[in-house]
């Protein structure tokens, strides 16, 4: 019988691989990584810069790079050596895990992690990023989430199928209470859509078998009216395309 240290272990081994594979096309793997919208309400509700940043589980480091252009002191963590790789063209940053981070307490401003928190062990991630912010420091937390109740079944089970190391799917209400039950407050949130190419999505996802990526798309394609309307699915020339939406949560600590 394994011990949760070693499933996570396991865990942490095949998201390197999986990330590792996908590093060098991640930027153009989906309309998101480099939405100019999605990273601008991020560095929006940054606010001045005031000191250092954190873009946790940085990837590429997009987030991390607007940051910086903002005048930030911006550090990357990740996972995936070949992600900081690509990251390290704009900030410097560590390989590690978010569930114990490698710095001071107290020694971040701000905390920004985004895409990430489905795969990761939250009590343990959310003590830490509250541990490393300063007093009156800032975290944004941002997911791609079910618009409502109408979606969420068959969105689960779209990204149950997509991704197999995915530990648990969110909707806002559940990044909420989690934070909100862990001392964080909820200073401002926002939505916003990224339009995207399933037949991309599924173009760079190269760990996945074909026979799964292709019923992805069909999932999609063929899902119920109710999905399809909330989601705005239409094909075009043979490609499906579909709305995603994205939750973008500003917190800080109740008391610190």
């Amino acid at each position: 019988m394994r011990s949760g240290k070693d499933e996570a272990s396991g865990l942490a081994d095949k998201l390197k691989k999986q990330f590792a594979i996908r590093s060098r096309e991640f930027d153009i793997s989906a309309n998101w990584v480099k939405d100019e919208k999605l990273i601008s309400a991020h560095a929006d509700l940054a606010g001045k810069p005031v000191g250092k940043a954190l873009d946790l589980c940085c990837g590429t480091g997009q987030i991390g790079r607007a940051l910086k252009q903002n005048g930030w002191d911006v550090r990357g963590l990740d996972i995936c050596r070949d992600m900081l790789l690509a990251s390290a063209r704009y900030f410097p940053g560590l390989e590690g895990v978010a569930e114990m981070l490698p710095f001071k307490s107290g020694s971040f401003h701000l905390v920004a992690c985004r895409q990430t928190f489905q795969f990761l062990n939250i009590n343990k991630v959310l003590s830490e990023v509250a541990r490393i912010l300063a007093p009156q420091g800032v975290f944004i937390l941002s997911l791609t989430v079910p618009f409502s109740d109408i979606d969420k079944n068959w969105l689960y089970e779209i990204h149950r199928l997509k991704q197999p190391l995915l530990l648990k799917f969110y909707t806002t209400q559940d990044l909420i209470r989690e934070l909100e039950g862990t001392g964080f407050l909820i200073k401002e949130s926002r939505t916003l859509t990224v339009r995207e190419s399933i037949n991309r999505w599924m173009n760079y996802a190269p760990e996945l078998d074909l026979k799964i990526r292709e019923k992805v798309i069909s999932m999609i394609k063929h899902a119920p009216a109710a999905y399809k309307k909330i989601h705005r699915v239409e094909v075009v020339n043979g490609e499906v395309f579909e709305d995603w939406n994205w939750a973008i949560l500003k917190t800080t600590l109740h008391k610190k």
